[in-house]
């Protein structure tokens, strides 16, 4: 079902309530009480559905852990190490090392030249994986950025076809967004994305359902430091750096949709500052592929 049907009926319910109770068909006080329950529960309903996080909807991936819910780990779970020690009785002895410390760099809205191609460099002179969103039709117009990502070892997901608000398409535009999305993809790289952000966070029942028939696993974020305001390369960091944490998946952008006007070189001169910074804090910087496959 989609929210702007909820919202409707709810704000419908409590404009009825309201000409109810003004007629004497309801008793007043109870009739302004119930709608304005109605009113808040339509707006909670299209809150859930533009807060990035939580699963009111179904189920979210905002943080590294989320992935690996529902996966049985032989041997170690990601953020754990297990060290062999032999004794010189002979026996074996494994104990837990230190907790290891993961977080996730995530970019939306591209590939766009040449601030694609700027952050590729970083990425590549720090040895660092992220996690590219694509818009589809950008990729179609840039198709050697995107094999460039994948044989770098980045992991590669899909934003959409057009960046579009999903929550006002009809089932149909969802539908085709998403097939045609992955069919661009899969001609680029030869493989079908698995994981899918939705345009701006937004995401109802329809759209995840809609997800899920394209076995689509829907990823949001946990932190982000709104660098598509044309703050500087330090204040990206900073925000970051403050709100950094175990598990964490930063959202940035190299990428301006729908337009591609605007500059992204602050976001690229940021990586560089972050990584380093992540680092020094003990954090190793993961692609959402390979925090995966550390936990199989």
């Amino acid at each position: 079902m989609r929210v702007l049907y909820i919202m409707g009926a709810l704000y419908l319910a409590a404009l009825f309530l309201l000409w109810a109770g003004r007629c004497g068909k309801f008793p007043r006080k109870r009739a302004v009480l119930v709608s304005i329950v109605c009113l808040l529960a339509g707006s909670g309903a299209l809150a859930t559905a533009v807060y990035p996080q939580g699963n009111g909807y179904g189920k979210t991936v905002n943080r590294l852990t989320d992935l690996t819910i529902g996966i049985e780990h032989s041997g170690n779970l990601p953020g754990s190490a297990v060290k062999k020690e032999e004794p010189e009785n002979g026996s074996v002895i494994y104990t837990q090392t230190a907790h290891e410390k993961f977080i996730a760099l995530t970019f939306d809205d591209g590939p766009y030249p040449p601030y694609t191609n700027r952050l590729l460099d970083v990425l590549k002179e720090k040895k660092a994986y992220a996690t590219f969103f694509l818009v589809a039709e950008q990729a179609q117009k840039h198709p050697d950025l995107v094999r460039r990502m994948a044989e770098e070892g980045n992991a590669i997901g899909l934003h959409a076809f057009r960046h579009q608000d999903f929550l006002k398409l009809s089932a149909e535009e969802k539908e085709n967004e998403l097939i045609q999305g992955k069919e661009t993809l899969r001609a680029i790289t030869g493989k079908d994305p698995v994981y899918w952000r939705p345009p701006h966070g937004f995401r109802d029942f329809s759209v995840m359902e809609t997800a899920a028939a394209q076995k689509l696993t829907v990823v949001n974020w946990s932190v982000t430091p709104r660098d598509w305001t044309g703050i500087n390369k330090q204040e990206i960091c900073k925000r970051v750096m403050d709100k950094a944490e175990d598990g964490a998946i930063v959202l940035l952008h190299d990428g301006d949709s729908p337009f591609y006007k605007a500059s992204r070189q602050a976001t690229v001169d940021a990586v560089a500052l972050l990584i380093d910074s992540l680092r020094e804090k003990g954090y190793h910087l993961v692609s959402l592929e390979e925090y995966r496959e550390r936990s199989r």
